[in-house]
């Protein structure tokens, strides 16, 4: 029961998430990384694991966005070649397998040494800024790609609900999958952190825009174009994210009172989900200006 209540939480603070990120179509690529669940991650964890989690967890989005960003390469490379629907789920199939590879390695489970974050961080950072820099460069020339624009109007709830119903079932099941193998296998903190970064979400998100038979072919391509320029910043802002507040919840004071901790607690997750947030509309806002 405390499971499920868990994961009703955590899936309606998602569904905010996505539905505040609907107004703003230029941030599709930022959000396939958005820690989500990487916040609840840490949030339903206990102290001491947190900062070696931290460590692991700092490898999955720029392994993630990575993948995300070879997925939609692919597609946009062979979707006129091959049918676009078979071609999404086995590229998906693809990354899954990759992705498996990758985690399974000794220098990600090593994760990225506390005195070394700070750097780590740094790094992805300008990687990010300038492999967005060339995919913009790179694009501006294509035909097909068009400026998005802001939305006037925020979109009806239930609306971006149904359009983005696989992604939440699909962060649901992570979450709750998540709980259930923390709370009842033995686990290695390290692999904890690897599976507070599980890139379900965002491939499964990338699968229902390659694989949409509703939607046109130039549509799909169109949205996919878009999403490569901003994937390559979305690991800055998880990452950040993640150094956050890890070193805020394995370093304050617990308070006695356990509600008012947990309490604390979520407050200072909800800020730092809304400064990522504000970093996701400063980029947005940039992205669409070009």
């Amino acid at each position: 029961m405390r499971i499920v209540l868990r994961v009703t939480i955590g899936t309606v603070i998602y569904v905010g998430i996505v539905y505040l990120a609907a107004a703003v179509p230029t941030a599709a690529g930022l959000m396939l990384t958005f820690p989500a669940l990487n916040g609840l991650a840490f949030y339903f964890s206990d102290k001491a694991r947190i900062a070696p989690m931290a460590a692991t967890m700092l490898w999955m989005p720029i392994i993630n966005a990575a993948l995300c960003a070879l997925y939609m390469l692919a597609f946009l490379g062979f979707a006129k070649a091959l049918p676009p629907e078979l071609l999404a789920w086995a590229l998906a199939i693809v990354i899954t397998v990759v992705w498996l590879g990758l985690v399974s390695r000794d220098e990600v489970h090593r994760g990225v040494d506390a005195n070394r974050q700070l750097t780590f961080a740094v790094a992805a950072t300008l990687a990010g800024v300038l492999l967005a820099a060339a995919a913009l460069y790179a694009l501006r020339a294509d035909a097909l790609l068009q400026k998005l624009a802001w939305s006037d109007q925020m979109p009806a709830l239930a609306d971006v609900i149904v359009q983005s119903r696989l992604k939440i079932m699909l962060f649901a099941l992570c979450l709750g999958g998540f709980l259930l193998a923390t709370a009842h296998l033995p686990m290695r903190n390290s692999v904890r952190g690897i599976l507070g970064g599980l890139p379900i979400v965002p491939f499964g998100g990338l699968v229902s825009v390659a694989a949409d038979s509703a939607s046109s072919l130039d549509a799909r391509l169109q949205a996919l174009y878009a999403m490569t320029v901003t994937v390559w910043l979305g690991p800055a802002v998880a990452i950040w994210f993640i150094c956050a507040i890890a070193r805020y919840f394995s370093t304050r004071q617990t308070l006695t009172a356990s509600a008012l901790d947990a309490a604390a607690r979520f407050a200072a997750l909800v800020i730092a989900w809304l400064a990522c947030f504000a970093a996701i509309l400063g980029v947005s806002f940039t992205v669409g200006r070009f």
